[in-house]
């Protein structure tokens, strides 16, 4: 029974990323970060693994339009904090960064929703902090291998 159990949810979780995968197909401009050994499969199999263990209920309906930010913020979230924490991240991980920021700052609609914009902002900022805490990092290592 857990083999079954453990193939369901492996299913579950393929289905979502097929859509998930879909939705983001949709925005031409996405595929440039693919250009490396990473699909976009791959990614939104990660996203939506991410999402699951994070907030199931994001995905209980699916994938669209509407719940795509909130899905990528999720995993968006996961990787910033798992980035700063020193873990390092693969290529799929990694890649769930720039991609959501990619839609934080796609324009906005005219009608829409005031918290799909606050949270658009939220993941602006957020990322501005992580980069800044980035190219700080870097810069700590490039000081620590100089010669005194």
């Amino acid at each position: 029974m857990k083999l079954m159990r453990t193939l369901g949810s492996k299913w579950a979780v393929a289905e979502l990323a097929e859509a998930l995968s879909a939705e983001l197909a949709k925005e031409m401009e996405i595929h440039r970060f693919f250009a490396g050994a990473t699909t976009l499969d791959q990614v939104a199999d990660k996203i939506v693994t991410v999402t699951l263990a994070e907030a199931p209920e994001l995905l209980k309906e699916g994938v669209d339009e509407w719940n795509l930010l909130p899905v990528l913020s999720i995993a968006f979230q996961s990787m910033v904090l798992k980035s700063l924490q020193g873990e390092r991240l693969d290529q799929a991980e990694h890649l769930i960064i720039p991609l959501t920021r990619y839609f934080a700052d796609k324009p906005d609609p005219e009608d829409l929703p005031a918290p799909y914009r606050e949270m658009k902002a939220r993941i602006r900022g957020l990322y501005q902090k992580w980069d800044e805490a980035k190219t700080a990092q870097r810069n700590a290592s490039r000081n620590m291998m100089r010669p005194s």
